[in-house]
């Protein structure tokens, strides 16, 4: 038993050596059992927003580890854990945040794989309306989505793929006890639906709703309640690709008989440049609007009713192979808030993602 871990550690250590260079090594794999290592890297070296100097952001950086364990008649057992960095502050620079420290678990849940059925999973974790926008793009990309896309803790059903339909199923937990504010608990289904004409023509549709509950201290009824959806589709022929969505939220607050509703639009577009100058590099757009209507009655009299938020995106990117992509982007973003002023922000710089 000492050998067998002594050779799994030797084995992730060789993987974490060679990033970049493989993509989710499977560090294990013996009587049923296989353990796989991976990850990404994740910088943006720029200005970040008006009145701002260049600065260095980790944009994500991530380690996973997922591991599985085939029982009998097409039952397994699984297991997932990623990390994440969430910043930190050096001694010697007390004001400048890394963003490169403070490992913190983004994830850690545990399942069952039912094979032709699907999988049920327990934890933290990212919910099933995470794969609903399809957002393709790098640093901000997809940032107004209105779905909940993670739980801290949550019961996770993804079905498994029946001719090209897929759905799933999210229940999240929030705080246990009933006289605490915050979080009280949450619930969303999607659904999906793939078609492939040929190897490089296909489209796609996903739709997903999620509700999430808040209360206040002292009681247990819910004085807050969010209700989003929205509807995606996506297209690709050979070298081009088209991805839009639209959807729509309502915050109701019973405390204040008040709601505020919010749009939501989405467009996204790449061309891979491969194919028309031989060089392996992805030019791609993206545009989002984000607007918010409040409640007259819950608004003082000089604000206005509705604030509006727009971002658009350019950004070329270039292929070493698909573990190592740097890329150029600019960033516009445009906010004219309820009291009806406007503000905007450029953002601008270079990136890097390696994957191992």
């Amino acid at each position: 038993m000492m050998i067998m871990k002594k050779t799994v550690i030797a084995l992730a250590i060789a993987a974490l050596a060679a990033a970049g260079t493989s993509s989710a090594a499977t560090v294990y794999n013996q009587d049923g059992t296989k353990v796989d290592l991976g990850g990404s890297f994740r910088i943006f070296l720029g200005k970040a927003g008006e009145n701002q100097r260049g600065d260095l952001i980790n944009d994500g950086s991530r380690i996973k580890v997922n591991a599985s364990h085939a029982l009998d008649n097409g039952l397994s057992a699984f297991v997932g854990y990623e990390t994440r960095f969430n910043g930190d502050q050096k001694s010697n620079q007390p004001s400048s945040t890394t963003g490169f420290g403070n490992i913190t678990t983004k994830k850690l849940f545990v399942g069952f794989g039912f094979e032709n059925v699907g999988k049920l999973s327990f934890g933290r974790q990212a919910t099933t309306s995470d794969d609903v926008l399809g957002d393709s793009l790098y640093y901000r990309s997809g940032n107004y989505n209105l779905l909940t896309t993670d739980a801290d803790k949550s019961i996770k059903f993804r079905s498994a793929d029946f001719a090209g339909f897929s759905f799933g199923a999210d229940y999240l937990f929030g705080h246990a006890k009933k006289d605490v504010a915050g979080y009280k608990s949450g619930y969303g289904v999607s659904a999906f639906y793939n078609y492939d004409f040929a190897e490089n023509h296909k489209v796609d549709v996903a739709a997903g709703y999620t509700v999430d509950q808040f209360d206040t201290a002292g009681s247990t009824e819910t004085n807050q309640k969010n209700h989003n959806w929205l509807l995606a589709t996506h297209y690709q022929l050979n070298d081009f690709y088209f991805g839009a969505a639209y959807g729509q939220g309502v915050e109701k607050y019973r405390s204040a008989e008040s709601q505020n509703r919010t749009k939501f639009i989405f467009l996204e577009s790449k061309y891979d440049l491969n194919g028309l100058t031989g060089i392996p590099s992805t030019v791609g757009l993206q545009w989002q609007r984000l607007g918010t209507k409040y409640d007259e009655n819950a608004v003082s009299a000089q604000d206005k009713a509705k604030t509006v938020k727009n971002q658009y995106i350019a950004v070329v990117d270039y292929k070493f192979n698909k573990y190592v992509v740097p890329y150029v982007q600019y960033t516009r973003e445009t906010v004219k808030d309820n009291e009806g002023l406007r503000t905007n922000e450029n953002i601008f710089g270079a990136g890097l993602r390696v994957h191992f």
